[in-house]
């Protein structure tokens, strides 16, 4: 994705434009990169709802602050974490037949979660749901995927990506999605909030914003136009779907407000799940 855009954006403004991976610590070792990078430059940082959201609440102390540090430039869009089962555990071949059966089940269920989007959506999901389940966190999203086709998972709320591969070989069944929007790629599978829940709404998004100490504001007003404008043609909406996005380009108040959302829904969700590290 950054990539993509970097080169794009780069073609516009007639500049280069670099990238630099710094992954790790669910974005935080990025983040702080970005802020600590050279004066003599223009810098962007490109993340998602775990530095701008969830963080906050599982670090006890972030070294950066998601608002005061960064300027919002433009949302991408959701990925959407997919609800399955394995036919070879599960009988439920539809939501309604896996929630009845879930809410009767004499021992607590088992969910896995690779990614801190995934355990919030299991979590979630749980408290409103009110059933009783066990999170088995997975480091990989293989390790997991490897453990659930083995039968020694009830259930998985998987990335989009992952999952479609398993989907489609019918290894999996797809009960249900995560975002209020259906998937391009899953256009069949019902959001959960047209399944009872209403307000259910939980994804992996992405975003980029500008560093305020190195990016003077109409700079990256500029680039924010720009970078809209290049996911929401034609030929950036279809590399969003490809790569698993409900596409929803949008601009600096769109993802303010989409951050500020998800810092107290996510935070709220972690707290009660006892997902915070410890000081």
């Amino acid at each position: 994705m950054t990539r993509y855009i970097a080169q794009r954006l780069g073609n516009r403004l007639g500049q280069s434009v670099v990238v630099v991976n710094a992954p790790g610590a669910d974005g935080n070792i990025g983040a702080v990169a970005a802020v600590r990078a050279a004066s003599d430059m223009y810098n962007l940082f490109v993340a998602g709802s775990s530095t701008h959201a969830a963080n906050a609440a599982i670090y006890p102390k972030l070294p950066f602050d998601p608002a005061a540090d960064f300027a919002p430039l433009s949302a991408f869009g959701y990925i959407p974490f997919v609800l399955i089962v394995n036919p070879d555990r599960s009988k439920a071949r539809s939501f309604s037949e896996f929630i009845a059966t879930a809410r009767s089940a004499a021992e607590p269920l088992s969910f896995a979660s690779t990614s801190v989007g995934s355990r919030i959506a299991g979590e979630l999901f749980k408290q409103v749901a009110t059933l009783k389940a066990t999170n088995i966190p997975y480091k990989q999203s293989g390790e997991a995927m490897s453990d659930f086709l083995g039968g020694r998972l009830d259930y998985y709320f998987c990335d989009i990506t992952t999952a479609l591969p398993v989907i489609k070989s019918e290894r999996a069944v797809a009960l249900a999605i995560t975002t209020k929007v259906r998937s391009p790629k899953l256009p069949q599978v019902p959001p959960l909030s047209k399944l009872g829940f209403q307000d259910f709404d939980v994804s992996s998004w992405g975003a980029i914003w500008s560093v305020s100490a190195t990016t003077p504001r109409p700079v990256s007003d500029v680039i924010a136009k720009h970078v809209t404008e290049i996911l929401a043609d034609e030929e950036g909406r279809e590399f969003l779907i490809e790569k698993g996005y409900v596409p929803a380009p949008a601009g600096p108040q769109h993802l303010a407000e989409l951050q500020i959302r998800d810092t107290a829904v996510f935070g709220k969700v972690i707290r009660d799940a006892g997902m915070a590290q410890q000081r």
